[in-house]
């Protein structure tokens, strides 16, 4: 760190407007359309240069100022947003907060107040806090997280994969995205062990209802690593450096192809179609051979939720419906409902303490549409690489 670094060379370079945001553009991998951006503070000034980050943000929070500038950045990034030429879907930028913040309610008093004065709507801004400070603090960070969703802003954890976070911490918390750790994510062509967490902080993050979003790509080969295992959202080098705000605006202008494709989701989709009716057997097990205390955890919310709010829906009603111009698409939707229908049909045979035999007619009606949806996304996958419609980057 650079010694001649003070509480007084920070306060002046505040005063003086020195620290400024630059934003980093964020890619949906599903579409490879552009969506946004992370802003990132940046310090230079006439002595020291570009000074890191990683040197003056623990001096303000040493020294009680990490409050005051997070607050300035946030009103900085509340007037970007004004700035963004208007997109479908809507731009949004990030930015990181502290614990303290949180606590102290804060952010989501200055956001509030900006959403009743409009100047900013929900969906153009996302909140950011690190892994290793939620966990830390978990009590004093909820409420203003709770309120923040309330308001309708997505709220991400960054650095995903550094701190120890349990599964059913993460569960309680209200995150609508897991961001990798850049660490992990650039390690992965070198480290068998960092491949396999990003493989599976991925699937963990589908599992839990939550985006994935990978930093630090730098090359095409991580770019593509991640569209085939179902990653959705990334930013890095690869796709660009941070940028001004001015810099941002003129690339956002721009038209882009980056690569972009459903390959990896529809490789989920076909894998929690698997669980479903994994569940379903546990359940049926579980009620068997116990006295079914633990079967609504297993089956029961899950199973009687609307057909499009179920794991299968959420994509063939959302981001699938851009692949309807393929016949097999069109051929799931029959079977998709039917089985969603049978599920809660089993689980009403579980309630009613039906027989094995009743179970077991309705499992094989069940793995009837099982196979038909199966059959019907691998014939997608198919599809889609067959017809070249993987977007090469240019």
């Amino acid at each position: 760190m650079n010694q001649t670094l003070t509480e007084a060379d920070l306060q002046q370079a505040m005063l003086n407007d020195e620290l400024m945001l630059y934003y980093q553009p964020k890619v949906c991998l599903l579409s490879g359309r552009l969506i946004g951006a992370e802003a990132l503070v940046r310090w230079s000034d006439g002595v020291n240069g570009i000074v890191s980050p990683s040197e003056f943000l623990p001096l303000a929070e040493r020294s009680g100022l990490l409050h005051d500038l997070t607050l300035r950045l946030l009103a900085q990034v509340i007037d970007a947003s004004s700035l963004l030429p208007v997109k479908e879907p809507a731009l949004s930028l990030s930015i990181n907060v502290a614990p303290d913040d949180l606590a102290s309610n804060a952010i989501s008093q200055h956001i509030g107040k900006a959403l009743d004065e409009k100047r900013i709507r929900a969906d153009q801004l996302q909140v950011e806090i690190t892994e290793s400070a939620v966990m830390g603090n978990v009590q004093k960070v909820r409420g203003d997280l709770l309120r923040l969703k309330e308001l309708g802003i997505r709220i991400l954890m960054d650095d995903f994969g550094t701190g120890y976070s349990s599964i059913d911490r993460l569960s309680q918390l209200p995150f609508d995205a897991l961001k990798l750790d850049q660490g992990v994510v650039k390690r992965m062509g070198t480290s068998r062990q960092n491949l396999n967490v990003v493989r599976s902080a991925i699937s963990m993050a589908r599992e839990l209802g939550m985006t994935s979003i990978a930093e630090g790509v730098e090359n095409a080969e991580a770019y593509k690593f991640l569209i085939a295992h179902g990653c959705e959202e990334a930013q890095g080098f690869y796709i660009s450096r941070p940028m001004s705000l001015g810099d941002f605006i003129a690339f956002a202008n721009q038209s882009h192809e980056f690569e972009g494709s459903q390959l990896g989701r529809i490789h989920q989709v076909s894998l929690n179609l698997m669980r479903f009716r994994k569940r379903l057997l546990d359940a049926a097990f579980c009620r068997r051979s116990g006295d079914g205390a633990s079967l609504a955890s297993l089956a029961g919310p899950k199973a009687s939720l609307h057909v499009s709010e179920s794991r299968l829906g959420v994509w063939y009603f959302g981001v699938g419906q851009r692949l309807a111009e393929y016949p097999a698409f069109e051929q799931i939707e029959k079977p998709m409902r039917r089985l969603h229908t049978l599920g809660e049909s089993f689980i009403v045979l579980l309630d009613k303490n039906a027989s094995i035999e009743a179970l077991d007619n309705a499992i094989r009606s069940i793995d009837d549409d099982v196979d038909q949806v199966l059959s019907l996304l691998h014939s997608l996958e198919r599809s889609l690489l067959r017809e070249g419609r993987l977007q090469q980057r240019q």
